[in-house]
């Protein structure tokens, strides 16, 4: 099979280098070459001397390098639609209006001219995929909340209507069906679904740590605000059992119910461990080195589910703490026999900043991260649901680190102050973002936490996703 040429203007050459090799080796399993030309258009074909060509929309790697990294180099707003009227490419996509983040009509106020041997595509999809893979709103915009996370509210998939659909997805496959009109006998990379389950073990139990003093304040937290006279007796008998040195029976034990149900559906957790704490308000003070929770990670370890990292608060623009903390990870786990090739993680409560966060754990030695998705509203942050290599959008250049994002947070759907789902609406919400993964045979990441399992509701929503 040919080398795909791909001949571009002289502009951006490290970030057009980067989002083909995603594109169309990492994703199509496609082989390429680059080129500049004296060109205003991205053009695609089989070699020099091929008559048949595919010639895309060039805009944000147009941009003048006074105004990269700025406001004015944004998608203007509101975005373009395309009513797709093909048939063949409206099979392909989630809704058929499509928005255009960066791009402009060919003919007719339409996208897409086909003639003869010739397309001419008038969405960019490779600036738009670079957009939102490399997060590049979030370092022009100053929008944050109170843990200095951007909002959902402020992202243009949102305010554009598109968080719930892997826009970028769709792209791919409309750049997919044109590349297959010109040269049908081109072969894409297999892909199948894949449902990653995760859980960020932030409180790994409710009373084991828990002192005299705090218990009777729980009892009566339970007993005045929760209304829960039964709850207060619950907790002390089983405070004292925990502390003969019985830790499954902690309240917030759900880890064998957890493994239990992940592998009647013929999946395996990832459980990612806090090693310190930074923040006392933050970050539930429990200590890796404490006797049930080495046990607990080789209980896990040894049913076959995977261990993972998850730095504290403070660590998403600290370098050194990421890896004094992932270095005590590596550490315990190796004295329980755990070694692996391949590490990952989640920051802890979400917090990212770009590129910072990326490079703290490229530098640290991990292989992936899996922290992309919205506080405040599930759905697809980097417009994708597939696994990508990072970019670093100050020292322009990909970093040895992949995400894998993060599509579902159970309190992002659940919580009163994100989404405020429940019942029936939360779990076909969730199903519906699942099922757009499966759509395009991606990834479906998905976190619950150990401690909301102690709610049968919640636990029965788990099950109903995972069936």
């Amino acid at each position: 099979m040919k080398k795909i040429l791909i001949r571009v203007p002289a502009t951006y050459q490290p970030e057009r280098a980067y989002i083909f090799t995603v594109i169309f080796h990492q994703w199509l399993g496609l082989d390429f070459g680059m080129e500049q030309a004296d060109i205003g258009y991205v053009e695609i074909s089989l070699g020099a001397n091929d008559i048949k060509m595919l010639r895309l929309n060039d805009s944000l790697f147009q941009t003048e390098p006074q105004s990269w990294l700025k406001e004015q180099s944004l998608p203007i707003q509101p975005l373009p639609q395309w009513k797709v009227d093909i048939q063949e490419i409206q099979e392909l996509l989630i809704i058929h209006d499509i928005p255009i983040i960066f791009g402009s009509s060919v003919k007719n106020n339409t996208f897409m001219d086909i003639n003869g041997n010739i397309i001419d595509l008038g969405i960019d999809i490779f600036g738009a995929a670079f957009f939102m893979l490399t997060r590049y709103e979030e370092s022009v915009k100053s929008d944050r909340d109170q843990h200095d996370r951007f909002p959902a509210s402020a992202s243009l998939a949102y305010q554009e209507g598109f968080l719930d659909r892997p826009i970028i997805n769709e792209y791919i496959e409309i750049l997919w069906w044109c590349l297959k009109r010109l040269w049908p006998g081109l072969v894409r990379k297999k892909r199948s679904f894949r449902a990653i389950v995760s859980h960020d073990v932030d409180v790994p139990f409710a009373q084991a740590f828990k002192s005299k003093t705090q218990l009777i304040r729980n009892c009566g937290g339970d007993i005045v605000r929760r209304k829960s006279p039964a709850i207060a007796i619950k907790r002390a008998k089983l405070w004292q059992m925990v502390k003969k040195g019985d830790y499954k029976q902690d309240l917030n034990y759900t880890f064998d119910y957890i493994m239990d149900i992940n592998e009647l559906n013929n999946l395996k957790g990832n459980f990612y461990f806090k090693t310190a704490c930074t923040n006392k308000t933050y970050d539930d003070n429990y200590s890796i080195d404490h006797p049930y929770i080495k046990q607990l990670i080789r209980d896990i370890h040894n049913r076959g589910h995977e261990i993972g990292f998850h730095p504290s608060y403070e660590t998403y623009q600290n370098s050194n703490q990421t890896k004094i903390e992932f270095n005590k990870l590596l550490e315990v786990c190796e004295k329980k026999g755990i070694q692996k090739s391949q590490w990952g993680g989640r920051q802890h409560y979400l917090r990212w900043r770009g590129p910072q966060t990326w490079r703290n754990w490229a530098d640290a030695g991990l292989s992936y991260d899996s922290t992309l998705s919205y506080v405040d509203h599930a759905g697809f942050r980097c417009g994708v649901c597939y696994e990508f290599q990072v970019f670093d959008l100050e020292q322009r250049k990909p970093l040895s680190l992949f995400e894998y994002p993060l599509i579902i947070m159970e309190n992002s759907i659940l919580e009163k102050q994100n989404m405020s789902l429940s019942g029936d609406e939360a779990v076909n919400y969730m199903k519906k973002l699942k099922s757009r993964c499966q759509q395009f045979q991606g990834q479906f990441t998905h976190l619950w936490h150990n401690n909301v399992f102690t709610n049968i509701e919640i636990r029965q929503m788990y099950e109903r996703l995972l069936e």
